[in-house]
């Protein structure tokens, strides 16, 4: 079975667990028609994830915050994440020729930023990078796919094949909340594998991470703040907070 297919079927035991609040085993049996065993590796996963618990053949979900659409993300802290990618286009060196931009709202703005560039080649699937980066000087690239609105963003197979044979001198990505998490987060099972295989194939990984997502807690952890090179925050993240993730990775504070 595809990774995509397995991610989809633990996005729907999330979904049956965000309507009924617990569910015995044997019904997500019955409810999804796969076997015992693969539905205890599921939950054993959303388990590890902190997403849910499970005792005596009961699954039930943890309360987290729920993700606000981008859409209506987009002009929250906009003064902050104007920073952050101000900042962040220091980090892309004339040398530097292919880069990808995750979704989000933080880099959306840093794609407004980018166009002060030129002959740049940007592959993203973000609907709001597409539309900063229209009037550049740049080529740029989208994948295509599925349109999910609430991410505003293309996901599916054709981003997959597209990131997985192109290599990227720079990435920057987008996070959900990161409360209690060790790492950069998603808000959907698609989102994140997308994330980590664009990962892979970039040579520099830098987080934009504003400082109301270290008061939120998403879906789904995506991977280690050690397999990023920098993350950029803005000057209301705690003190404490930066001298955590310090021990993690490189972290820029924008001002």
């Amino acid at each position: 079975m595809k990774a995509i297919e397995i991610q989809q079927r633990r996005q729907r035991i999330l979904t049956i667990l965000n309507q009924e609040r617990k569910i015995e085993v044997r019904t997500l049996v019955q409810k999804l028609q796969v076997s015992d065993e693969t539905i205890r590796k599921d939950l054993a996963v959303l388990v590890d994830q902190g997403l849910i618990k499970k005792r005596y053949g009961i699954a039930e979900l943890i309360a987290t915050n729920n993700s606000t659409p981008v859409g209506l993300r987009d002009k929250t802290e906009n003064r902050a994440k104007m920073l952050m990618a101000q900042t962040a286009l220091k980090l892309i060196k004339p040398e530097m020729r292919f880069i990808g931009l995750d979704q989000g709202t933080s880099v959306a703005k840093l794609a407004e930023e980018i166009k002060q560039l030129s002959h740049k080649t940007i592959i993203t699937r973000s609907l709001l990078s597409l539309i900063a980066l229209k009037n550049g000087e740049n080529e740029f690239f989208c994948p295509g796919g599925y349109y999910n609105a609430n991410d505003m963003a293309f996901q599916g197979q054709n981003e997959a094949f597209m990131v997985t044979n192109t290599h990227l001198d720079i990435s920057f990505f987008g996070s959900g909340g990161v409360k209690n998490r060790p790492g950069l987060c998603s808000t959907s099972f698609t989102d994140a594998e997308l994330k980590k295989q664009m990962v892979e194939q970039s040579s520099v990984k830098v987080a934009l991470v504003d400082h109301t997502k270290f008061e939120q807690t998403a879906l789904v952890m995506v991977l280690p703040w050690s397999h990023f090179d920098y993350l950029i925050t803005d000057s209301q993240t705690s003190d404490a907070t930066i001298a955590k993730l310090n021990n993690q990775v490189k972290v820029i504070v924008a001002r």
